[in-house]
């Protein structure tokens, strides 16, 4: 058992990655997010950081975001290497899944902070589909945030992960993940959330070639009642 921080998205990749810390009983001392804080947004999926805090929350574990301010390696570093020494992490874990190039990097870094790097998801690329509808069949309810729009058009952004889209992507050729930058996710709800958040308010914009979902306000419903938690 490790003491682990997890490299966090708010998609379906880091969400299956920390299920999968959890099963194997390593102890998750934090999520750590990537920012601009002069946009206000996550850098893997443009996520608003209020927003995104609200998910840190509804899981139930802190959430550290570190703004890259033009320097996002060496950021990334030195905040590793302060948590390291507060909470006595043994390593930070990766949702990467096949990109070797992906898993250099993320080795690097890990290195240069004194820490292992683990990868819970890693897989074959031909397992992508089969990972797919394991994070549905698990209970994870997640939708598209980002589509690029040279392979995918604005209806798929805000469109739900079930069997219907596990069917559909498969018909654009993509790769079921969204690996090669396809798609990318906001999970809204799943095993180990405390409540399920719903999205209130959002519109979908072109941003720089991407179908992009602009959150801007989100309410938790509690999973036991359904009833509203302001």
């Amino acid at each position: 058992m490790k003491k682990v921080a997890v490299s966090w998205s708010g998609g379906k990749d880091s969400c299956l990655a920390l299920y999968r810390l959890f099963q194997e009983k390593h102890e998750v001392v934090c999520l750590i997010s990537m920012v601009s804080e002069e946009d206000a947004r996550n850098h893997a999926h443009g996520i608003p950081l209020e927003i995104l805090q609200l998910q840190a929350d509804a899981i139930g574990l802190p959430l550290i975001m570190v703004d890259s301010a033009g320097e996002y390696e060496a950021s990334l570093i030195t905040s590793l290497t302060s948590i390291k020494e507060q909470f006595g992490l043994d390593a930070i874990a990766f949702g990467s899944l096949y990109m070797e190039e992906d898993r250099k990097w993320n080795e690097q870094v890990a290195e240069k902070a004194g820490l292992d790097a683990l990868f819970p998801v890693w897989i074959l690329e031909e397992q992508a589909s089969e990972l797919l509808e394991e994070f549905i069949s698990l209970g994870f309810h997640s939708i598209v945030c980002r589509a690029s729009a040279d392979i995918l058009d604005s209806t798929w952004t805000g469109r739900e992960l079930n069997t219907s889209f596990c069917e559909d992507i498969e018909v654009t050729k993509s790769c079921s993940m969204g690996e090669h930058g396809e798609y990318h996710t906001f999970v809204v709800d799943g095993p180990f959330f405390g409540k399920r958040l719903e999205i209130v308010h959002s519109d979908v914009i072109l941003n720089s070639g991407l179908w992009s979902l602009d959150i801007h306000s989100c309410r938790f419903i509690d999973k036991d009642t359904e009833a509203v938690m302001k």
